[in-house]
């Protein structure tokens, strides 16, 4: 199945979830956010895909369905 991105939200869902583990004192998750802001479209997916997040969450309006 293909799903198309919306890498503008995946990487908004990433920084949430980076800055959350951040704000609980995990000083690494400061360096990830660092990353995830500077990370490529295709950097973005791995990450995402590493960390299990379900890709259809971030699917572009209508693509998930």
């Amino acid at each position: 199945m293909k799903i198309d991105v919306d890498v503008d939200q995946l990487r908004e869902g990433l920084l949430d979830r980076a800055g959350s583990a951040a704000g609980v004192g995990l000083p690494a998750a400061m360096l990830d956010v660092v990353d995830i802001e500077d990370e490529s479209p295709q950097e973005l997916l791995a990450r995402a895909e590493r960390e299990g997040l379900d890709l259809r969450d971030f699917a572009v309006d209508g693509d998930a369905e």
